[in-house]
């Protein structure tokens, strides 16, 4: 880690510290990608799963596609779209604390909902992506997401009312709070100048002295320059490629690729069938781990032979190269040790090299070169080509042009630039570390109401200042956090006056949510109804049936519970709610509401208010889990029996340290219980 990059250390401190979804971007060169690598090293205590939209960048980042991994179909995603997870995957998604999604920017919007959908469907929460921290990670000033043009292109436009299909154009990012971090300190280039010119492409806002040092390098490189043509179109790069091959001299050698179990051969990093002659022009593909050579450095074919390629850097170093072995993996998790693991599919093995006279532009992303002659000859067709294109060289020194560059070149997105405004926001970073942070240490040991009750404090925090807008933000985390509010009645001392001053409906809420856990519950009442009026939103419901409760207008409480479970999807369920309603209907209704507990157990077996909850109430109908001649666990006959809460708890809380088998046969013993809703 950069101790002195603040950018680093911010991204840093949300990934180890919280389980806050946030979004890592930078120019190219400013180490997006070693940074991951790093952070994933040095938090130990996480369980990284890394993902990228196609298959070659999987393999380099170590991760797997998005498609692979999720089940998605190839095809636009449908909205409600959920995909087919093999066993292994679901286990691994369950088990996991980060998703890291690699080259975001070229990922569409529809599969981003799709995830979205899946890790709910999935991990049974309607939770934006099933409540796992999501980090996100490009360059939307890079190439953007591929859409076929016609009917592919006017469903999606029917879909998200927009001509782009980026990522954060989804519906499931909308439903976040996502900050926004950009790496600004440039590593891959010193050249204050480049830099300067770079950034300018990247924004759009060439100016005329940049157009004019650009083209100053309308310059053809010499043959022994070793200068990367960079090309539009694959067609363009292998017929560079094939005319200069066959141009020169001597044997040609055939180097084949192997490969062990499965590995996909449209995910191979290089060519299946490497052929060289002494004299190709050469890029090595892979970091050395003696560092002699790194992936994108160029040299030429010194030496042949069947068993041996030897390859002469521009420094005149020549160089021996192994074959090397890129791992298709798929997550596995460990039960046992308690983390995931990757599982080694299929292994490709082949030189680390390509013929590199030319490359396409697409390719030449994640890559570094000295010398580099940009071919403009067959157009740009894509927004962010010629910034991906220019980026990759070091300094203008080193870049050649085949013809002028235009202003219009750059064609960078309005909506990405506009998009682009509150990159690296302090204060929100600042307040998102925060709430963050304050709420972590609880979410990740099950604690979910003491999260709930540090989301509480930030709202009444955030509304004692007026801020409105990080109020309502924390009040939706409380209400995505909370399944059992009864320890938090009283929790708010004082309810800022202020809200009362405005009726805006974000007011009326915060002051009405405050007002619930102040036990001012008619001032609540008022306030919430005021919101309702409006603003016809499922939390305000929620909060409303609390206030209900506590005043003892249980037929209304009902009334409205029910109201709010003709939209519940059990599929991807509020366990709150079920909560609440598994309680409520068996303290003040005649309706059942033992399943609605069982079910929360099933849903947040970590839950222990959940298991108390359903063995109090069993006990008060004279139900056990198991018969008296059962040959039971201890766990499963202390729980029919009359021991005290507390005495249970401790047995509980001592089984899961010693005996974890113990307390999961327990919740497979409620899971299986059949319970009669009629009674």
């Amino acid at each position: 880690m950069d101790q002195n990059n603040i950018e680093q250390q911010y991204a840093y401190e949300l990934i180890a510290d919280t389980n806050s979804c946030f979004f890592l971007t930078g120019r190219a060169g400013t180490g997006k990608t070693t940074f991951l690598r790093n952070v994933q090293r040095e938090v130990k205590y996480k369980n990284f799963i890394t993902l990228a939209s196609t298959g070659v960048a999987a393999i380099l980042a170590g991760g797997e596609t998005i498609h692979s991994f999720f089940g998605l179909p190839m095809e636009a995603c449908m909205p409600g779209t959920v995909g087919h997870m093999s066993q292994s995957h679901i286990l691994s998604l369950i088990h996991a604390d980060t998703i890291i999604i690699d080259e975001v920017s070229m990922v569409r919007a529809d599969v981003m909902d799709a995830i979205d959908a899946t890790m709910r469907k999935y991990l049974r929460t309607y939770k934006p992506f099933g409540g796992k921290q999501m980090v996100f990670v490009g360059d939307m000033f890079q190439l953007p997401p591929v859409v076929k043009a016609g009917p592919e292109q006017q469903f999606l436009m029917d879909i998200y009312r927009s001509n782009n299909f980026f990522f954060y154009n989804s519906f499931a990012i909308k439903r976040i709070r996502m900050v926004k971090i950009e790496f600004q300190k440039v590593y891959r280039q010193e050249d204050e100048r480049y830099i300067r010119i770079l950034e300018n492409v990247r924004m759009n806002r060439m100016t005329k002295e940049d157009i004019a040092l650009l083209n100053t390098r309308i310059i053809i490189p010499e043959r022994d320059e070793l200068a990367v043509t960079l090309t539009s179109v694959n067609r363009e790069a292998d017929k560079i490629n094939r005319q200069r091959l066959a141009e020169l001299p001597g044997e040609e050698y055939v180097y084949e690729g192997t490969v062990t179990g499965r590995f996909e051969e449209k995910r191979f990093p290089v060519e299946e069938k490497l052929i060289l002659k002494v004299g190709a022009q050469v890029m090595f593909t892979r970091n050395e781990a003696t560092k002699q050579w790194v992936n994108g450095t160029i040299g030429v074919v010194h030496k042949l032979d069947k068993e041996e390629i030897q390859v002469k850097t521009k420094e005149g170093v020549i160089c021996t190269v192994a074959k090397c072995d890129w791992d298709s993996v798929k997550y596995e998790y460990d039960a046992k040790e308690k983390k995931i693991n990757k599982e080694v599919l299929g292994t490709f093995t082949q030189y680390p090299l390509r013929l590199a006279w030319a490359i396409t532009i697409h390719k030449s992303q994640g890559m570094t070169f000295d010398k580099l002659h940009f071919n403009l000859n067959s157009g740009l067709f894509a927004s962010g080509q010629l910034y991906v294109a220019l980026s990759r060289v070091k300094s203008l020194d080193g870049l050649y042009l085949t013809r002028k560059v235009y202003p219009k070149y750059a064609n960078t997105s309005a909506e990405i630039l506009k998009y682009a405004n509150d990159y690296n926001n302090q204060e929100d970073i600042s307040r998102e570390i925060e709430s963050g942070k304050i709420a972590y240490d609880a979410i990740k040991n099950h604690n979910v109401d003491e999260a709930a009750g540090a989301y509480l404090d930030l709202v009444l925090k955030r509304a004692e200042v007026g801020d409105l807008k990080e109020g309502i933000r924390m009040a939706k985390r409380f209400l995505d956090t909370v399944i059992d509010d009864e320890n938090l009645f009283g929790r708010i001392v004082e309810v800022p006056e202020k809200l009362n001053t405005t009726y805006h409906w974000t007011a009326q809420f915060l002051l009405g949510l405050l007002c619930l856990y102040g036990k001012r519950f008619e001032e609540a009442l008022q306030a919430i109804d005021g919101v309702l009026a409006v603003h016809d939103c499922y939390e305000a419901k929620y909060v409303k049936v609390r206030i209900l409760t506590k005043l003892k207008r249980y037929e209304e409480a009902d009334s409205l519970i029910s109201h709010i479970a003709e939209t519940f999807d059990m599929s991807t369920p509020d366990v709150k709610l079920l909560y609440l309603a598994g309680v409520f209907n068996e303290l003040y209704t005649t309706d059942p509401g033992l399943h609605l507990l069982q079910k929360v157990v099933e849903f947040s077996p970590e839950y222990d208010k959940g298991v108390l909850a359903l063995r109090t109430l069993m006990h008060k109908k004279g139900l056990t889990l198991s018969q008296s001649d059962d040959n039971v666990e201890e766990l499963i006959k202390a729980f029919d029996s009359d021991m005290e809460i507390e005495k249970f708890m401790e047995l509980m809380n001592k089984k899961k340290k010693e005996k974890p088998e113990e307390v999961k046969a327990l919740r497979k013993k409620i899971k299986d219980y059949s319970f009669n809703t009629n009674v």
